[in-house]
């Protein structure tokens, strides 16, 4: 699949998202998707190895405590090239601070701060980036509210994990509701980093099981960054 044509299957999930949520009973005047995908298409797919994560919900609540209303995405022009908003959202932070760390060959310690180097938030480009849940959520999210997210959005997710067919899949918190279906398929645990991530491998695929990327902190990042350099050794 080149550029083009995995930009092409993007908008028809995203035309697949808006449909799900209408079949979802969502009232589209008054809420939303918030969709998801890849950014930069010829980035992620150069991309070695291309790396997707997958979180809970996206975050449109407002600072009075109700929601937006969605209606935006997360992958739009907007936050293309707006470097110094995406380095300020928390959960971001601390996938560039992994992935801009992989890719660079730095451990935590060794990076500057988002806030003083904001280009280092160019690393959101070249992955891909899902959410369980497809419409408006709050700053929090409980189990039983993702399960049943995942139920709803299942088949929209599964067309995304093929369509972007990733080497390694990052779970922040949101495994548990993927792993039995994995199983099915054939699914290995190969690897534990001290707690902080199980590694499981389907075939040529990595699958981590980690924390959520709000659980910040150096040692999140830099087992996330060794638990890369494990699988796709780097030269630098």
């Amino acid at each position: 699949m080149d550029a083009k044509e995995l930009e092409k299957v993007q908008n028809e999930i995203t035309e697949s998202i808006y449909a799900r949520a209408k079949e979802l009973g969502f009232n589209e005047k008054t809420m939303q998707p918030i969709t998801d995908g890849v950014c930069n298409f010829e980035g992620y797919l150069n991309s070695n190895p291309k790396v997707m994560w997958i979180l809970k919900e996206p975050n449109d609540q407002c600072s009075d405590g109700k929601l937006a209303g969605g209606g935006w995405s997360i992958v739009e022009e907007s936050f293309r090239n707006d470097f110094e908003g995406v380095g300020k959202i928390p959960s971001w932070q601390q996938i560039i601070y992994v992935m801009y760390g992989y890719q660079n060959g730095l451990k935590y310690n060794d990076m500057d701060y988002i806030r003083n180097k904001k280009d280092m938030a160019k690393v959101m480009q070249n992955i891909a980036y899902l959410n369980v849940s497809k419409m408006p959520g709050y700053h929090t999210s409980s189990k039983a509210g993702i399960k049943q997210c995942y139920n709803q959005w299942k088949t929209i997710l599964d067309r995304q994990i093929e369509t972007y067919n990733p080497d390694v899949i990052i779970f922040g918190y949101t495994f548990e509701h993927f792993k039995n279906d994995f199983e099915k398929l054939g699914l290995e645990k190969i690897y534990n980093f001290s707690g902080w991530i199980d590694v499981y491998r389907r075939g040529n695929r990595y699958l981590f099981d980690a924390y959520h990327p709000a659980r910040k902190g150096q040692e999140y990042v830099d087992t996330l960054i060794e638990a890369l350099k494990k699988y796709f050794p780097k030269n630098k």
